[in-house]
């Protein structure tokens, strides 16, 4: 005995994924049929939605200077990677690169600084980098790796011209290093 009334057998859900009932096939519309699958379909695709969007990470903001830092210069990269070496240095050598207190800078493989949104600072001699305070922080940036490395310095905001601490994100990728910085607050 197989438990089925005459007909074909089939399966019938209640709507809860993993509960899954016999029925006789013949007593069943086919309307119904396809509805109930449509159902299933789209709870499929629910899941997998919500199996995506768990998988992204979330975009730091401004409140989070740190975060939002590393994933500029991640950012940098993406579009080195993308547009080729000479997309990012003329970007980056724009003002349009400044967003507040924040831009990306990038120092080629001799140490010399290729990309800056002041002109001044680009062809910048390494040895030139020594803060307000008279540390030399131009080693700490090119010692950076390609795993990223954070550099602090006193220098002045972009945005209002005041000298304050600068946390700078350096990260060497393709011989290159970028970098970005926050500074802060009083």
């Amino acid at each position: 005995m197989t438990g089925y009334s005459s007909g074909r057998a089939g399966m019938r859900s209640n709507g809860l994924a993993g509960d899954l009932k016999v029925y006789d096939r013949s007593e069943s519309d086919s309307s119904s049929l396809e509805m109930e699958i449509n159902v299933f379909r789209s709870a499929a695709l629910i899941l997998a939605l919500v199996l995506v969007v768990a998988g992204c990470v979330a975009i730091p903001t401004k409140n989070e200077p740190a975060a939002y830092t590393q994933a500029l210069v991640q950012d940098a990269i993406r579009l080195y990677n993308q547009e080729g070496r000479q997309a990012a240095v003329n970007y980056f050598s724009s003002p349009e690169n400044v967003d507040g207190p924040w831009y990306v800078f990038i120092i080629g493989e001799d140490g010399y600084t290729i990309a800056h949104y002041r002109p001044e600072s680009v062809g910048r001699d390494p040895a030139q980098r020594i803060d307000a305070a008279g540390y030399f922080y131009g080693d700490d940036i090119l010692s950076a790796t390609e795993a990223g490395k954070w550099v602090s310095y006193v220098h002045d905001k972009p945005d209002t011209g005041e000298v304050t601490r600068k946390h700078t994100w350096v990260v060497r990728h393709d011989g290159l290093y970028f970098g970005s910085g926050w500074y802060e607050k009083e």
